[in-house]
């Protein structure tokens, strides 16, 4: 199918799950944005104005999934997405494993130059490249190191509050694509909106937890949370990251979460595997959508 053919089968399928939750709203088939809730007609597909969304980031791996507008979709990678790269870029070059050389800020006896640290099997080698520096850096550095001067290292710096809501946009998004506008819609999720929208604004203490396993970002996957009996949320997990979403109608997760979910009391949750979405449905059949 080709990329045009695709958004207009997703389109197709996200205008026919919102006329079926609500119904005789609009006269055209009409697709909403999960985000900010702005209703498009199929001319938006060919000026522009909604586009594909990678579902996690496409940074960190993700594939597209469904759509979203545009506007929406270039805020967030801006304003969040980069933060999450950036985040995951660090945490794989502090564990050894990049597989890439990863842009570092290096200061040696008061010099501070750009440089790269490469990492393989756990140990770490540290270059200076001559075309990230001002001509003669790389030398004065060399010399200072060979004296045993001291290293400092900063790595990129980053949002740590833009890169957990990009993960929990990624999450809400991923249970749209499953369940469609039953979710959109669900009082409880106005809050999850609101965060990804206002993000230079902390709305939730918690709503994106570490696994306490390092899991491969290849792992995604929606959850339905069995225990903690307080919890009875849902978690959707990317690699080492699970996001934390209500169920719909649960209005005080969030408050929960603060109050439990921080504890050191709690040590274990049990889950259930409810599935991962390749392609969306938004909770409708083909049939359904014709």
């Amino acid at each position: 199918m080709s990329a045009q053919g695709k958004k207009r089968d997703w389109f197709d399928l996200g205008a026919a799950a919102y006329d079926q939750a609500c119904p005789g709203i609009y006269a055209v088939p009409t697709y909403v944005c999960p985000i900010c809730l702005n209703p498009f007609s199929v001319e938006a597909l060919d000026d522009g104005r909604l586009s594909k969304e990678h579902v996690p980031p496409q940074g960190v791996g993700g594939h597209e999934l469904l759509l979203t507008c545009t506007s929406c979709n270039n805020m967030a990678g801006t304003k969040l997405d980069a933060s999450a790269k950036t985040k995951e870029d660090v945490r794989l070059a502090m564990a050894g494993r990049a597989n890439r050389p990863h842009r570092i800020k290096a200061t040696i006896g008061g010099i501070t130059v750009n440089g790269q640290l490469n990492a393989k099997d756990g140990s770490y080698a540290l270059t200076i490249p001559r075309h990230l520096n001002r001509p003669g850096m790389s030398e004065a550095l060399q010399r200072l190191g060979r004296a045993g001067a001291s290293l400092t290292v900063e790595h990129e710096r980053y949002s740590e509050l833009g890169a957990r809501i990009s993960w929990l946009r990624a999450g809400y998004l991923a249970l749209v694509a499953m369940e469609g506008y039953k979710i959109v819609l669900d009082p409880a999720m106005e809050i999850v909106r609101t965060q990804i929208q206002e993000c230079d604004e902390r709305r939730m203490l918690t709503f994106v937890a570490d696994a306490q396993a390092d899991f491969p970002m290849t792992i995604r996957r929606v959850l339905r949370v069995l225990e903690p009996a307080w919890h009875r949320g849902c978690t959707v997990q990317f690699g080492p990251y699970l996001v934390n979403l209500p169920s719909l109608g649960d209005m005080t997760i969030y408050e929960r979460l603060a109050n439990n979910g921080l504890s050191p009391a709690v040590q274990h949750t049990t889950y259930e595997y409810v599935g991962w979405p390749i392609t969306p449905t938004f909770g409708i059949t083909r049939n359904e959508a014709k």
